[in-house]
């Protein structure tokens, strides 16, 4: 019993079915589940998502492999225009009422105000010119890519965000709207972000 309770789980996978069966039972009641497969020795163990890379130490009583951020959109407000292509760039101008285009905002009771795309809002206050903007997933910082489409980066905090088409010399945001100091377009009358 002691050798099936050091057994990984890829060695309980290399037996036939009818021992893979019996093994797992007998291993999760004599043990408490299966041993996590371990670190054969030094080297260097990479798994790399959008938003993360974990990283393995190479030694095999390193314990868990370690979580680190590599969000490449990441940046404070003091450095924000920085990022301006982090997430790529948005091809040709947006439609009106769509994210990153132009629209008219709604006010309190219909934040979405005239966009027609599912968890988009208006930002702008009723009846004014706006831009609609995607919600998305805020970060430990002012900018992230918080799972915005293509071309676009979020601006926000722990609590959520929007997302804003990325802007340069080369990459014109539509009419209507005018590139911010942050490199991204914002309504051409507010000349901001708004809150």
């Amino acid at each position: 019993m002691q050798s099936l309770c050091k057994m990984t789980v890829n060695d309980l996978m290399k037996t036939p079915s009818f021992l893979l069966a019996l093994g797992s039972v007998l291993v999760l009641v004599a043990c408490g589940g299966p041993v996590p497969n371990s670190d054969a020795g030094a080297g260097t163990d990479a798994m790399t998502a959008e938003t993360s890379t974990r990283a393995d130490s190479g030694s095999a009583d390193s314990g868990r492999d370690a979580m680190v951020n590599s969000d490449r959109c990441a940046a404070s407000d003091m450095n924000a225009v920085s990022t301006v292509g982090c997430n790529g760039f948005a091809m040709g101008m947006s439609a009106a009422n769509t994210p990153g285009g132009t629209c008219t905002g709604g006010g309190e009771p219909m934040p979405a105000g005239t966009c027609t795309t599912p968890m988009t809002e208006c930002l702008a206050d009723a009846m004014m010119p706006g831009v609609c903007a995607l919600t998305c997933r805020g970060g430990s910082t002012y900018v992230t890519t918080g799972g915005c489409p293509s071309g676009s980066r979020c601006f926000g905090d722990t609590t959520g965000g929007f997302c804003y088409r990325d802007c340069d010399a080369t990459h014109p945001c539509g009419a209507g709207l005018m590139c911010d100091g942050e490199g991204s377009c914002v309504p051409a009358m507010a000349g901001a972000k708004a809150n």
